[in-house]
Formats: structure tokens, C-alpha cells, sequence
């Protein structure tokens, strides 16, 4: 999918970094309060990704992935190395933006306002708590599914594009991995294209979990600091040890390969 600037979300300054819009100055509220005054009625596509060091290290070893990276009208950067490597080169990002406080900002929005939404759940119970807050709100539970397996995957788009259809959803908010939830994106491109009316499509992965409370957020300061993996790795670390301690070492070629590009195309690339 080729980058389309016409889907940019509006008042939003981005720069080029790893090949992808990052936005570069503005606060999570800013980014809550473009996405609530975009018209859906009229607007096509509309997709939020939220790379941090994980998903840029995966882009590069998973092309459909990218590519739904590619096509988002807004790309988040969720992730302090993002930041500090976009200083490196002279394209600078003011700060982090995590997905997880994304979520936060617009979900307290669709609450408040009753703004029609449905929201992917990564279980049962992430779905209850939810909807104690907000029981208009539309909610799909997938079972487990194979992304290789077409049969498998094509009635949860089916679930999804009912549900939204269902109560008008101006938002789609997929809380479940980042593998599953990049898939269904593309999936959900390919069914809707950019006909207006469909809802942004927000891919927020363990976001709705750690709002309710169900797993731990990294103290402040590992935020700040870049250490958050370090939390997540102490919480789980014979799932995330392979991924946090060898693939995700290989960002420091990807950062190389960044600064040589800037070296050659030059630092400033705002739009």
C-alpha cells in the first residue's frame, strides 16, 4: 500500500523516520482531539499505528505489516528509542506517545460523549470491565485463530465489520497482539477500501489491559528512561527474553541504516 498523505489525520506535524510519518509535536490530547473531529461520514481509511523498537524490528522482517503501517493516517511513537534515534539524526521528535495512553485519552472520550465504538478484547474478562463503563459499546472477543489460516480469520473480520456496522462506530479500537492486530488491519482494508463511513481503525495492542489495571505499567521513570522493556521482561521473561535480548538487538543496524539515509537525503523532512 503506497503512503497516501491525503490520509493524514489534519493538524498533525509529522517526519520521516524509518520510512514511516512519525508524529513529531504534539501531546496525546492533540492526537485524541484530531481523531474526535475527523468526520467519518466522509473520510476512507483511517488507521492509528503505534510502532515502538518491536514493531520497526518486525516491519523489516514482515512486509504486510509495514505496508499496514504505511497506510496509517497516523503513526505514534511509542517508544523511546524512536525518539532518541530521530534526534540522532536530526529529525527530532519532541516526545514519546504511547498507545497505551492513546487508549486512555479516547476510550475516557467515548465514555463521556457516547461516542459509538467497539472495541477488540483480548478476553472475556477485559470485555466485561469494559463494558461496566460503557455498555453501548460494541465487543469482540476472538477466539484463537491462525493468520494462516484464511477460514479462521475471515469470521472475525466478518464479527467485526457487523459489530461496527451494528452501532455506527466511529472508532475501532484492537487491544490483542500486534501480530493478529496488523493482520486484521489489512484484512479490514481490503474489505472496506476507502469508502467513507468506516471507523478509525486504532491498533493499541496490550493497551486495554493495562488501563483496566490487569497488568502492570513500568514506573514512570523506566518510561522515561527507555527501561520499560526491562519491566515487561521481569513480568514475563521466558516469553519475552528471545524477543528483547536477541531480535530486538538488531534495531541498532536498522538505527544505522537510518542515519546513513539521513546522511545522504539530509536531516529535515517535516510535513
Amino acid at each position: 500500500m503506497p503512503r497516501d498523505d491525503a490520509r493524514k489525520a489534519p493538524g498533525l506535524a509529522t517526519v520521516d523516520l524509518f520510512g514511516l510519518d512519525f508524529v513529531s509535536d504534539a501531546s496525546i490530547d492533540d492526537v485524541a482531539d484530531a481523531l474526535v473531529a475527523d468526520d467519518r461520514a466522509t473520510a476512507g481509511w483511517s488507521c492509528v499505528a503505534t510502532p515502538n523498537v518491536d514493531h520497526i524490528v518486525r516491519y523489516r522482517r514482515h512486509p504486510p505489516d509495514r505496508e499496514v503501517a504505511e497506510s496509517a493516517s497516523v503513526v505514534l511513537p511509542d517508544g523511546m528509542p524512536i525518539v532518541w534515534t530521530s534526534r540522532l539524526v536530526g529529525r527530532p521528535i519532541r516526545r514519546r506517545l504511547a498507545g497505551s495512553d492513546l487508549f486512555t485519552a479516547l476510550w475516557r472520550r467515548i465514555v463521556a460523549e457516547q461516542v459509538p465504538a467497539t472495541v477488540v478484547a483480548a478476553s472475556q474478562d477485559v470485555a466485561d470491565r469494559l463494558l461496566a463503563e460503557d455498555p453501548a459499546v460494541g465487543i469482540v472477543v476472538p477466539p484463537m485463530f491462525d493468520l494462516d489460516r484464511p477460514d479462521q480469520v475471515a469470521p472475525v473480520v466478518d464479527d467485526l465489520v457487523a459489530t461496527c456496522a451494528g452501532n455506527g462506530s466511529r472508532f475501532l479500537l484492537i487491544c490483542i497482539s500486534a501480530d493478529k492486530s496488523h493482520h486484521l488491519a489489512a484484512r479490514l482494508h481490503e474489505r472496506w477500501g476507502d469508502a467513507p463511513g468506516t471507523p478509525h481503525v486504532l491498533l493499541l495492542g496490550g493497551s486495554a489491559d493495562l488501563y483496566l489495571g490487569l497488568k502492570p505499567r513500568a514506573p514512570e521513570w523506566m518510561q522515561r528512561t527507555g527501561l520499560e522493556w526491562l519491566h515487561r521482561l521481569a513480568q514475563e521473561p521466558r516469553r519475552l527474553f528471545r524477543r528483547y535480548l536477541v531480535d530486538d538487538v538488531t534495531f541498532l543496524g536498522d538505527v544505522g541504516r537510518e542515519w546513513r539515509r539521513t546522511r545522504r537525503s539530509g536531516p529535515g523532512d517535516d510535513r
